[in-house]
């Protein structure tokens, strides 16, 4: 009998207190299980039970030897789980949370090749907030994936960076050429007293950079609003101007809504500084599910082809 079975009767034995009870929870017959101990206790050249009338009892080297018997047998249990799962064609229902905005921008380019390529995942997308940490309602909500802006949350959920996110500063174009404003400006001259628009909660101020040279700018805030969404659509209609993550362009351009960039010769960045790179958390489970991993891997995939395009200038 190999040795992995012969380990199994011996954990089945203890837990039970019984050959014969071992035997019908794992399907042998008595003599079978019998045969199993006793080849252990061979091996071993020791008695891993007493025998009584009223059944067995480890002796001390059982309970030792059992302990880690019952490690290494998990140990296996989770490898050949983890390798039937790599070998798993995704399935079920994938739960993503993410903010509308990347819904709308990153996640729902991506998706009619993801469900071409896995037939069998329905895909259900839930609202959550563009910035902040998403651990807890990931947790809460019982969705398998969140896809988060931002630096991720110091939490026990795994993460994968995604997309290593560029603030782009945008205009509509009647605004900018009302600026006057040019690549090789000084930005402190070009967008003075300009109107921005803003987070809810966050400062109109931006830290420009470029060889050695540094501003830092701030602006009266004319709208400030909690969705991204909504910001693009104001700055396209010429109500200010606006600093917003490159992924809201991932699926079009800038033009494609009525704006150009501006300073594109420039590091522009909220001052403070805040990351828009994009990252997905999932919980950290011993086996991750197929539709979880073939998700993560795709939107990967789609991070890094926008990373290689050429960073479009309208």
């Amino acid at each position: 009998m190999d040795y992995v079975t012969c380990l199994r009767v011996l954990l089945a034995t203890a837990d039970a207190g019984s050959l014969s009870r071992a035997a019908t929870v794992l399907d042998l017959n008595v003599s079978s299980a019998s045969r199993a101990i006793a080849e252990l206790e061979h091996d071993l050249g020791a008695a891993l039970f007493n025998r009584s009338t009223r059944g067995l009892h480890l002796t001390e080297i059982g309970e030792r030897f059992l302990g880690r018997a019952r490690r290494i047998l998990a140990d296996l249990d989770d490898a050949r789980a983890e390798a039937t799962s790599l070998n798993a064609a995704p399935r079920g229902c994938l739960r993503v949370l993410a903010s509308p905005s990347v819904g709308r921008a990153v996640i729902a380019p991506m998706l009619p090749a993801f469900l071409r390529a896995y037939p069998d995942v329905d895909v259900e997308i839930r609202s959550g907030p563009a910035f902040g940490d998403l651990s807890h309602i990931l947790i809460e909500s019982g969705a398998d994936v969140a896809v988060l802006s931002g630096r991720p949350p110091d939490s026990g959920l795994l993460f994968r960076p995604v997309l290593t996110g560029t603030w782009w500063a945008v205009a509509a174009p009647d605004l900018v050429a009302h600026m006057g404003l040019r690549d090789d400006r000084d930005p402190m001259g070009g967008l003075s007293g300009v109107a921005c628009l803003s987070r809810t909660g966050t400062p109109p101020a931006w830290r420009c950079d470029r060889a050695g040279q540094a501003h830092v700018l701030s602006f009266p805030t004319r709208v400030a609003a909690d969705s991204l969404d909504m910001l693009r659509t104001l700055a396209g209609a010429g109500a200010g101007l606006a600093l917003l993550p490159d992924w809201m362009f991932m699926d079009r351009p800038p033009a494609a809504f009525g704006l150009v960039r501006i300073l594109p010769g420039w590091r522009v960045t909220p001052d403070p500084d805040e990351s828009c790179d994009l990252s997905v958390l999932y919980p950290r489970k011993k086996v991750v599910p197929p539709k979880t991993r073939a998700f993560v891997t795709a939107l990967g995939a789609a991070g890094r082809a926008f990373d290689a395009r050429t960073t479009p200038t309208a």
